[in-house]
């Protein structure tokens, strides 16, 4: 058996943190790669990003440790935003 090598196309690598401070858009949902959860960014402060979650949890993270979240990601953020409002109104 033979074997070839294949060049890999970045597509194929998966998600790829960010590069530079300027791809980090204001209101997008990306992954925390140390924390391991995704969130929804709300401002950036020089190198570092600002970020939280529909729990109301949030945190400064430097904008290397994020990545785009996958749509899998995204809808987990959606989920438990909708999941965090029917247990506050179950409080209330």
């Amino acid at each position: 058996m033979k074997w070839e090598r294949r060049a890999r196309r970045t597509s194929d690598l998966g998600p790829v943190a960010f590069k530079d401070i300027d791809e980090v858009i204001l209101g997008a949902a990306v992954f925390d790669n140390d924390r391991d959860m995704p969130a929804t960014v709300r401002g950036t402060d020089g190198y570092f990003v600002e970020v939280d979650r529909p729990t109301g949890l949030s945190w400064r993270v430097h904008f290397s440790r994020l990545r785009r979240a996958s749509v899998w990601e995204q809808r987990q953020l959606v989920a438990v935003g909708k999941h965090h409002v029917q247990q506050r109104k179950g409080l209330a």
